[in-house]
């Protein structure tokens, strides 16, 4: 299973299903939040794991979840709304702008904010889950290198390359944010070169709502084709 699979296979679609169930919304928009949220998650994490005290968390994190018997439950998951750890591991991907991401998923979803906060909180242990199935039936390596493997761009270090570069003053908390240029990622890049480029480009503060919502358009495009 690879992260298109996550999205809008198997699990995707009885995550899909159950978001629909949960919000009232169509299943096309579950799909796009869905094809949204989780990718932004997992740059969140490359990201993140470059961090060593941080990374080892990840890793723990990773490994506590790491039993597949969370994708039996996909359903009942959603039918609580989301539970506390799952709002522990929404808030440690993505930091101080945990509000940025629910908000324009909101708005762009035309649901409500306190919907998608409950929908974060319970995708978030099934992409841990996922990750830790991911580096159950890896050959080892640290984080980076899982999710490159997950993303199809082969060994990467944590938060290497642009991913690093990009997502480093929107992502760090605590870390003074800048406002600074997103380089755009070549048509050759990897996918996680080009994952980065439009995450950055979302968490970059010059950008206004209708910017970030084509942006998590672009996010869902590349993984729910």
């Amino acid at each position: 299973m690879n992260l298109t699979d996550l999205v809008t296979g198997g699990v995707g679609s009885k995550a899909i299903e159950a978001i629909s169930k949960m919000t009232g919304i169509s299943e096309s928009k579950a799909k796009w939040i869905v094809a949204a949220a989780v990718p932004l998650m997992i740059a969140a994490l490359n990201y993140n794991a470059k961090n060593k005290g941080q990374s080892e968390n990840i890793d723990k994190a990773i490994d506590q979840h790491s039993g597949g018997g969370i994708f039996d439950k996909i359903g009942d998951l959603f039918g609580q709304g989301g539970s506390d750890d799952g709002n522990k591991i929404v808030n440690h991907m993505f930091g101080q702008n945990t509000e940025v991401v629910t908000q324009n998923i909101a708005d762009k979803a035309g649901i409500s904010s306190a919907q998608v906060t409950g929908v974060l909180a319970t995708l978030a242990p099934i992409v841990m889950g996922y990750l830790g199935q991911q580096k159950q039936a890896s050959s080892g390596g640290g984080i980076g290198d899982l999710i490159g493997s997950v993303l199809g761009g082969g060994g990467q270090s944590a938060g290497g390359g642009m991913l690093g570069g990009i997502l480093g003053s929107f992502l760090g908390g605590g870390q003074e944010e800048s406002a600074q240029e997103t380089p755009q990622a070549s048509a050759g890049g990897s996918m996680t070169d080009v994952l980065g480029g439009l995450a950055g480009s979302f968490f970059d503060k010059s950008n206004d709502g209708q910017s970030k919502g084509n942006i998590l358009d672009s996010i869902a495009g590349m993984f729910a084709k």
